[in-house]
């Protein structure tokens, strides 16, 4: 259903420091977190690592262009960590990824997002009411919990009946350990609205003031991989950003996916929205993958999936015991908004189609857990699914269709669940065998002159098996640096997984994106790049519903001298 154009990332170098190191000290960068992880539009904002920037000179690459990234060539004592981020004042609002490298290797990539919102450091003391932080709406602030049992309190003014959005963001964009938890207090410290998930581990309170005066907002955490401790959590890498705004805030749009052929804007649900931002039009985004929704009024950002067939909207006749009638292929987007209620879908098809149909609403961070029965034109059940594999937990179903005829389709919550965030993406296409490929590392070193580098690369053929050939091969190499294709072919031992062979000519050095690609040799449309998971900001979380690990198709290769 969603494109599967390569995505192509930006290289951004920038001089920084130059100096003597000797042999004995050289370092590749090192880094688990930046801190704060992201800066206002059009703004510089002064970041600190946790550990090293390495040994300079030291580069930088991003995801997309729009930053531009400078380490002091002397810095002052105590600030060796820092550098500054510049944000364009024409960077789009979004997440980009940061890698820092050197002659000696690279840092794994870190995220760094981009806001609308004037932003503000946290100040400590602000662990109670009489230290809370005093906040101007609309705002932005970079805190973090750094120690067990961290508390953190900010203090802002609301007027009867105005509407408070405070969305935390950390372990889900960030990849922060924690586990957060939001609380809404009034002035004599009675708990007004409290909210541990809304975006998977990330709270967001949506509270309207019930009359004029001050209130609190305080913030704790748990650790995202739960252990025997009952304290509230914290360390350095706790990092997160809290925004607290009174101002356009979207939670979705509908529909939920864009078609890129679309004229038409999509609508936006939030709330505080001014008649103006009611719509808006989304723009395609350097992966294109996805598109974004984004506004200097906003106080957030959204990215949604682009489609490759046009988006419909659910109509009243979805609650129609007849159902609301779809022509195949068809993608249209729906919402369970009350308890118990079952949306009903309509079609034509004919003996020998085979259809796979899709529901995605988990992996767009919506809390409906999808539930489908397809039926066919007697009110025969021919298949329901719940959650197809383990850990995974939004609907796929392929089948082959039995007869010509008429079939109906219900959605519902799995619990009967419903509300304003119940919103999903129902897919019907016809079924089409794919494949994709993922490296067990993110980044990888070969060392000039001296053994081959091999890279593993596994080979996903999705059912339906995929049967062709696929051939998997490194572009963007330099001269010096050789690497043969090699196809993975069914029933043979390049099947589930080939590796590929790097070699360098003594006297080469790089560092740069790794470009590896697999193109079907019998459909050379198809064309995927490997992910790969990305290490220490995705801890394991040993929960009932979790979310996988964060997998990304920016690998990088560094190639140093003997």
């Amino acid at each position: 259903m969603f494109s599967t154009a390569r995505i192509l990332p930006a290289v951004v170098s920038i001089t920084l420091v130059s100096g003597l190191f000797s042999a004995a000290t050289a370092a590749p960068p090192s880094v688990n977190y930046l801190n704060p992880a992201g800066g206002q539009v059009g703004q510089k904002v002064e970041v600190s690592v946790d550990k090293t920037l390495g040994t300079a000179p030291v580069s930088v690459w991003t995801s997309t262009p729009g930053l531009t990234v400078t380490i002091p060539e002397k810095p002052e004592k105590g600030k060796e960590k820092q550098f500054t981020v510049q944000v364009d004042a024409a960077a789009r609002p979004g997440l980009y990824w940061l890698r820092f490298h050197n002659a000696e290797g690279a840092s794994e990539i870190r995220p760094f997002l981009v806001g609308t919102l004037p932003e503000q450091a946290e100040a400590e003391p602000n662990e109670d009411m009489e230290h809370a932080q005093k906040c101007e709406l609309p705002v932005t602030i970079n805190g973090v919990l750094a120690k067990s049992g961290d508390v953190d309190i900010y203090q802002v003014k609301l007027k009867r009946g105005q509407t408070l959005i405070a969305a935390q963001t950390a372990n889900e964009q960030l990849g922060s350990p924690m586990d957060g938890l939001l609380q809404i207090l009034n002035h004599r410290g009675t708990v007004l609205e409290q909210m541990e998930d809304t975006l998977w581990y990330d709270p967001r309170i949506v509270f309207t003031a019930p009359e004029d005066g001050t209130y609190y907002v305080r913030t704790f955490a748990f650790p995202a991989d739960p252990n025997s401790t009952i304290r509230f959590a914290g360390a350095a890498s706790y990092i997160y950003r809290l925004t607290l705004t009174t101002g356009p805030f979207v939670d979705h749009s509908l529909p939920l996916a864009w078609h890129p052929s679309s004229t038409e804007p999509v609508a936006l649900e939030g709330w505080n929205l001014p008649d103006d931002l009611k719509t808006l039009t989304p723009v395609v985004t350097e992966s294109k993958e996805q598109a974004l929704l984004s506004h200097p009024q906003l106080g957030n950002w959204l990215t949604i999936p682009l489609s490759t067939t046009p988006v419909a909207l659910e109509s009243k006749e979805s609650q129609a015991d007849k159902g609301q009638l779809l022509t195949l292929p068809a993608t249209v987007t729906g919402k369970i908004a009350e308890p118990k209620e079952i949306d009903v879908y309509r079609f034509a098809a004919k003996k020998g189609d085979k259809l796979t149909f899709k529901v995605d609403t988990h992996m767009l961070g919506y809390p409906l857990d999808a539930y489908i029965k397809l039926f066919d034109a007697n009110g025969k059940l021919l298949k329901e699914v719940d959650d197809p594999r383990r850990n995974y937990y939004d609907v796929q179903l392929d089948y082959g269709i039995p007869a010509d005829g008429e079939y109906r389709l219900e959605v519902t919550d799995r619990f009967q669940n419903g509300g304003y965030r119940y919103v999903y993406l129902l897919s019907i296409q016809p079924t089409e065998a794919d494949f994709s490929l993922q490296t067990t590392e993110e980044q990888y070193t070969l060392t000039a002159g001296d053994k081959p580098l091999e890279i593993e690369v596994t080979v996903n053929r999705q059912s339906p098996r995929f049967n062709d050939d696929i051939e998997i091969s490194v572009a963007g190499l330099p001269a010096g640096v050789t690497c043969e294709p090699v196809v993975s072919r069914l029933k043979e031992k390049t099947e589930k997984s080939v590796k590929l062979k790097l070699e360098a000519k003594a006297d080469v050095v790089f560092q740069g994106p790794l470009e590896i690609k697999g193109v079907s040799l019998k459909d050379k449309t198809k064309v995927h790049a490997p992910t790969a998971v990305i290490k220490g900001i995705s801890p394991k979380r040993n929960t009932d519903r979790p979310k996988p690990d964060l997998e990304l198709p920016y690998l990088w290769l560094t190639i140093k001298k003997k």
